[in-house]
C-alpha cells in the first residue's frame, strides 16, 4: 500500500508546479488560527484535480515556527473514503466554532504568530503539500511564509470561493491570501468549481483536427474559416476575469472575453470583459477589435493601478465576434470606483470648468452631484467636444479607466467614450427658477429636483431631523421585500431606509434612482420620508458587500450591503406571518436574520450548526431605549443564501468532549436554551419573532401581579396574569426553577411591582416548551443604584420591628417585604431568603416560600462571612438552588476547626483535672459525692455528631 501511496503523493520539491493550473494532489486551501475565541481553528483539504484523490494513508500535521515540534491533527487509515474532484475536508479545534462541521477534531491548538500544517504520508519526512505562515522558519513550508492572518480571518488558496483553490507554485506568500470573512468547506460541501458549469471552453477548430479522409469529404471549402486563427486543443482552461483580478502580480492567467475597445484604444492597451468584470489587456504584437470574442494569456500587473494583462501577440486567440452587444451599467459620477474598473458605464452630469489638455486628448470634469469624476476624450475617437462648455449637461457611455499617479492605488478613476455614438446628450444650461419660489413641489410638476441639490447619502444621515434632502443611489433593498413602504438605496458613501408613501410608488432592485425626501427615522434605522416619485436614471450593479463579523454589526455599517459567514445558532422557524428567521455567529456574536414573509424562503435546509454565507442589506428594529441593539441581515432573496458545509457526526465521536452544538428535546419539547436569545429581546421591535431562552424562578404571584417570573441571570421580567393558564399547562407536574423556551412574545405597556416589565406569552402551544439547559441560577448581591431588578438569594440576620423589617447582610441593611396574603411577619434570627431584589432603596420582595430559617451550617458560614469586607457575594444555601462547592469546603473545613479545638481543650481539662486521681477513681460513682469542684462529670466536654442536611465535605 505505501508503494501505491508513494506513486500518487509525491512529497513537495517532487512535484513539478511551475504554473497554476494541472495540480494533481491534496493541498491544504484554508487555514485559520484564532478568531474571536483561540480555539476557533481549522485546516481545510481540498481536491484540485480532475479526479478522485485517496485521504487513506495520509495525516496532516501542525508544525511549530522553529520546526522543533511536529503533533498530528488528523489521519487517515484504511478504507478511508476518497475526496472527490473540487471536494473539501475540513478538519477543526474540537473547542473552536467550526467543531460542529468538522470532518475530523483536534485538541490541541495552533500559533497564531507562526507555524505550518502539512498533508504527508504517515511518518514521512516530506510534505505532499505543506503552509506555513507568519515567523515558520522550519522545512515544512514552500517558498516564503504567507503573512499571519489576524484574529478571525484565515489564510485562504488563491482563487478561493467558488472558483476553488487550484493555485500552487510552491510560495505560500503568493499561493495564499488574507479571507476576511472564512470559507469554511467539509465533505458534505458542493465541488468547487461547480462542475455541472464547465465554464467557457475553447471549441476545437475543424481545421485543427485533421481527418484521414480530409480530401474526399464534400466540403464546401477547404478554408479555415469560420476560424481564422486554430485553437489549440490542450491549453489551459480559462477563469473568470473576476478571478483573475485578484490573483496576485506576476501570476500567469488566461481569459476568455469580448474586447470593449480595440487593443490599441488608450495607452494602457484595449479592454475586454466577460460576465464578471473586465480587465485591461496590454499588448506586445497582435491585435484585436472591438467587439472581437477572444482568449488571451498573459502575465497580470498594475498599470498605474490598473488592473492589466500584459501578453504576447502569439498568446491571443480570437475565437470569433461577440455573442452580443455589452451590457453598459449606469453609475453616479461619484460612483464610480475600483468595481466598475473595465465596465462600460453611463454617468449624466455638468460639466464643471474648462477641460485638460492631455496628450492623446482632452480631459473634463462631470459632476452629476455625488462628486465628479474625469471624462476622457480622446483624440482618435472622433467626438466633437467644442460645446463642452462650464455647466453644459452631458451623457455619456464610455469604459472605466485608470491612472493612479499618487500611488495610493484609488483615484485617477476616468471614463472612456469610445467614439460619437457614446455621446447621447449635450444639453446646454438653462436657466432654473429661484429655490425660495416654492418650498413644497407641485403634485402636478415634475418630480425630479435640481441635480445642483443632490447630497452624498452619508450627508443625508447626518442632517437633522426634518431636513429635506435629495440623494442618488443603487437600490439594494426593493419595495415589498421586508414590507411594502421600505426600500434602501446606496452610494459610495453610505446607505438609506426609504419611507416610501403611495404617491412615491414602488422601486426595484437594482434601479439607480434620485430621490428626495424628510429627513427621519424608523425603528431604530435613519430613513427618509418620500412623497415623490424618484427620478428613475437607468441601472447598476449592487455596491460591493460589506464584509461583516456576525459580532460586528453597528451603525457604521446600517443599512449596507453586507456579507456574513457563520454557524446558525438554532435551526430556522417560520413565524405566523410567514417571515422565516434564525440567528448565526461565526464566533465572535450573534446576528439575525430575516426572510420577508414575500420571499417565500424554504427554511428546512437551515438547521442548527449550518455554516452559511449570506448576502443582504443590515437592517435595525429597535425602540429608543435602545438604539444600539436589534441588528439584523435582511436578504433580498434565495440567491443571497450559500450553503457552505453541514453539520457533521465529528464532535460525537470525540465522546461529547467538544462544542459540537446538541439539538433535541425533553419531555416538553424544546431544545437547549443556550441556544437562544436572552431576555435582553425584550424591547426590540420584533420580538414576536425572537426566541427567548429563560428559567421560570417563580409561579404565580397575586400579590405582585404576575402569572410567573423569568430570569436568565441577568434580567428579571414578569408574565402578565392574561397568560397564566398558559404557564399552568406547562408547569404541570414540575416545579420552579424550570428552563423555558419562548417564541411569540410581546411586551405590554405597564410594570408588575418593583418596575418589572410584563410580556404575554404566544398563544400556540409549541411557543412555550420546556428547555433542556440548566437553570440560570439567581445572583447573591443586591443591584446598585440604577440596576434594573434581580432575582437574588440572601443570607443574613432579621432585623427591625413587625413594621419595618430588614436584613443584615455583608454590613448592608436591606429592607424585606414578604408579599404573602396576611402572613407578612418574618422569622427571626438567621434566614434565607430568595426574592425579587431592587436597587433604590436596597429592598427585597419575598413571597411564601421565599424565607427559610438558615440551618447551622449556614449559620456558622454567615458569621464567619460577617467578617468580610462589604461588596462580597454571600453565597446561601437555598432549596432548590445549588450552592457553590468552594462555600461548602470553606464550612467544612470551619466546623472541622471548631471540633478540634473543642477536643484540645477537652485533653488538657483531663490531663490537669484527673492526673492526681486514682486509675480507678473515674469508674467510682459515689465516691466523688460531696467533693464539689472535683466532681469529673462535670468537667469532661460532651460531643454530640449532629446530622448536616444537603452538606458535603471537601
Amino acid at each position: 500500500m505505501v508503494c501505491l501511496l508513494l506513486t500518487a503523493y509525491l512529497p513537495v520539491g517532487m512535484v513539478d508546479r511551475t504554473s497554476a493550473s494541472g495540480v494533481d494532489h491534496l493541498v491544504v486551501s484554508e487555514v485559520m488560527t484564532g478568531g474571536a475565541s483561540a480555539s476557533d481553528e481549522m485546516i481545510e483539504i481540498y481536491n484540485p484535480s480532475a479526479a478522485p484523490l485517496p485521504l487513506q494513508g495520509l495525516e496532516l500535521v501542525y508544525v511549530t515556527a522553529s520546526g522543533a515540534t511536529v503533533s498530528r491533527r488528523a489521519a487517515w487509515d484504511l478504507g478511508a473514503p476518497e475526496v472527490p474532484p473540487g471536494g473539501h475536508i475540513l478538519v477543526a479545534n474540537e473547542l473552536g466554532v467550526f467543531a460542529p462541521i468538522a470532518d475530523a477534531l483536534y485538541a490541541s491548538g495552533m500559533a497564531a504568530t507562526g507555524g505550518s500544517v502539512a498533508i504527508r504520508i504517515q511518518g514521512a519526512s516530506t510534505a505532499i503539500d505543506a503552509v506555513g505562515w507568519g515567523t515558520a522558519a522550519s522545512s515544512w513550508l514552500e517558498g516564503v511564509p504567507a503573512v499571519a492572518p489576524p484574529p478571525g480571518a484565515s489564510l485562504e488558496r488563491l482563487p478561493g470561493g467558488s472558483a476553488g483553490s487550484t493555485v500552487d507554485t510552491d510560495a505560500n506568500a503568493a499561493d495564499f491570501f488574507v479571507q476576511t470573512l472564512p470559507d469554511p468547506q467539509n465533505s458534505g460541501s458542493p465541488p468547487v468549481p461547480d462542475p455541472s458549469d464547465p465554464g467557457p471552453t475553447m471549441s476545437p477548430s475543424p481545421s485543427g483536427t485533421p481527418a484521414p479522409t480530409a480530401s474526399a469529404t464534400p466540403s464546401p471549402s477547404p478554408s479555415p474559416s469560420p476560424t481564422p486563427t486554430p485553437t489549440p486543443t490542450s491549453g489551459p482552461t480559462p477563469i473568470s476575469i473576476a478571478t483573475a483580478r485578484g490573483m496576485p502580480d506576476d501570476s500567469t492567467v488566461t481569459v476568455e472575453g469580448d474586447a470593449l475597445t480595440r487593443s490599441d484604444f488608450a495607452d494602457g492597451g484595449g479592454y475586454v470583459a466577460d460576465a464578471s468584470g473586465g480587465i485591461a489587456v496590454l499588448l506586445d504584437g497582435g491585435s484585436f477589435a472591438r467587439g472581437d470574442h477572444l482568449v488571451v494569456t498573459g502575465t497580470l500587473d498594475d498599470r498605474f493601478a490598473q488592473r492589466t494583462i500584459r501578453a504576447a501577440g502569439e498568446d491571443l486567440v480570437v475565437v470569433g465576434p461577440a455573442d452580443g452587444a455589452p451590457i453598459v451599467v449606469a453609475s453616479s459620477t461619484g460612483a464610480v470606483d475600483e468595481s466598475l474598473e473595465a465596465h462600460l458605464v453611463r454617468v449624466d452630469g455638468t460639466v464643471e470648468g474648462s477641460p485638460t489638455s492631455l496628450t492623446g486628448g482632452l480631459a473634463f470634469d462631470v459632476d452629476d452631484g455625488s462628486g465628479a469624476i474625469r471624462v476622457v476624450v480622446g483624440t482618435g475617437t472622433g467626438i466633437d467636444t467644442a460645446g463642452w462648455q462650464n455647466g453644459v449637461r452631458v451623457e455619456v457611455v464610455g469604459v472605466v479607466g485608470q491612472r493612479d499617479s499618487s500611488g495610493t492605488g484609488s483615484s485617477g478613476y476616468r471614463v472612456q467614450p469610445r467614439d460619437p455614438d457614446d455621446v447621447e446628450r449635450s444639453t446646454a444650461p438653462t436657466p432654473t427658477p429661484s429655490p425660495g419660489d416654492s418650498v413644497e413641489p407641485s403634485p402636478s410638476a415634475s418630480p425630479s429636483p435640481p441635480a445642483d441639490g443632490v447630497v452624498s447619502i452619508a450627508d443625508a444621515r447626518a442632517a437633522v431631523k426634518n431636513a429635506r434632502v435629495v440623494v442618488r443611489g443603487v437600490v439594494t433593498l426593493a419595495s415589498g421585500t421586508i414590507e411594502p413602504g421600505s426600500a434602501v438605496i446606496q452610494d459610495a458613501s453610505g446607505a438609506i431606509l426609504l419611507r416610501l408613501g403611495e404617491e412615491a410608488g414602488a422601486v426595484s432592485l437594482g434601479e439607480l434612482i434620485e430621490v428626495a425626501g424628510v429627513r427621519s427615522t424608523k425603528s431604530g434605522m435613519e430613513s427618509l420620508r418620500v412623497t415623490v416619485a424618484p427620478r428613475r436614471l437607468g441601472t447598476a450593479p449592487d455596491p460591493t458587500a460589506r464584509a461583516l463579523r456576525t459580532g460586528d454589526a453597528s451603525e457604521a455599517s446600517e443599512a449596507h450591503l453586507v456579507v456574513v459567514r457563520g454557524a446558525l445558532v438554532a435551526s430556522a422557524r417560520r413565524s405566523s406571518s410567514g417571515t422565516v428567521f434564525f440567528e448565526i455567529d461565526d464566533g465572535s456574536g450573534p446576528l439575525r436574520v430575516s426572510f420577508g414573509a414575500g420571499l417565500a424562503a424554504d427554511k428546512d435546509p437551515l438547521v442548527a450548526g449550518v455554516w452559511i454565507e449570506l448576502r443582504g442589506v443590515l437592517g435595525q428594529e429597535t425602540t429608543g431605549a435602545q438604539p444600539l441593539r436589534g441588528y439584523r441581515i435582511w436578504p433580498r432573496g434565495a440567491g443571497d443564501l450559500r450553503i457552505l458545509a453541514g453539520a457533521t457526526d465529528a464532535a460525537a465521536r470525540t465522546d461529547g468532549s467538544s462544542s459540537a452544538s446538541a439539538s433535541g428535546a425533553d419531555d416538553g419539547g424544546g431544545s437547549a436554551v443556550e441556544d437562544a436569545s436572552s431576555l435582553a429581546a425584550i424591547g426590540e421591535a420584533g420580538l414576536a419573532d425572537i426566541r427567548v431562552g429563560a428559567t421560570l424562578v417563580a409561579s404565580a404571584w397575586p400579590e405582585l401581579g404576575v402569572a410567573g417570573l423569568l430570569w436568565d441571570g441577568v434580567r428579571l421580567v414578569g408574565v402578565a396574569p392574561a397568560s397564566s393558564e398558559r404557564l399552568e399547562r406547562v408547569l404541570e407536574g414540575r416545579a420552579t426553577p424550570l428552563p423555558l423556551e419562548l417564541v411569540g412574545l410581546r411586551e405590554i405597556h405597564g410594570e408588575a411591582g418593583s418596575g418589572i416589565p410584563l410580556v404575554v406569552l404566544g398563544t400556540r402551544q409549541e411557543d412555550t416548551v420546556v428547555g433542556s439547559g440548566s437553570p440560570a441560577t439567581p445572583t447573591t448581591t443586591v443591584p446598585g443604584p440604577g440596576d434594573s431588578p434581580a432575582w437574588v438569594a440572601l443570607v443574613g440576620r432579621v432585623t427591625g420591628t413587625h413594621d419595618h423589617q430588614a436584613l443584615q447582610v455583608d454590613g448592608l441593611t436591606v429592607a424585606v417585604e414578604r408579599l404573602c396574603g396576611t402572613d407578612t411577619q418574618l422569622p427571626g434570627g438567621m434566614v434565607s431568603v430568595v426574592g425579587v431584589a431592587v436597587a433604590d432603596p436596597p429592598g427585597v420582595l419575598v413571597g411564601c416560600d421565599g424565607v427559610r430559617r438558615a440551618p447551622a451550617l449556614t449559620l456558622l458560614a454567615a458569621a464567619g462571612a460577617s467578617s468580610r469586607p462589604p461588596g462580597l457575594t454571600t453565597d446561601a444555601s437555598v432549596p432548590g438552588i445549588a450552592a457553590p462547592d468552594n462555600g461548602r469546603r470553606v464550612l467544612a473545613a470551619g466546623l472541622l476547626g471548631i471540633g478540634v479545638v473543642i477536643l484540645i481543650v477537652a485533653v488538657i481539662v483531663i490531663r490537669r483535672r484527673g492526673s492526681d486521681l486514682p486509675d480507678d477513681a473515674a469508674g467510682d460513682e459515689h465516691g466523688s459525692h460531696g467533693h464539689g469542684g472535683d466532681d469529673l462529670e462535670s468537667t469532661g466536654p460532651r460531643i454530640a455528631l449532629v446530622r448536616l442536611p444537603n452538606e458535603r465535605g471537601p
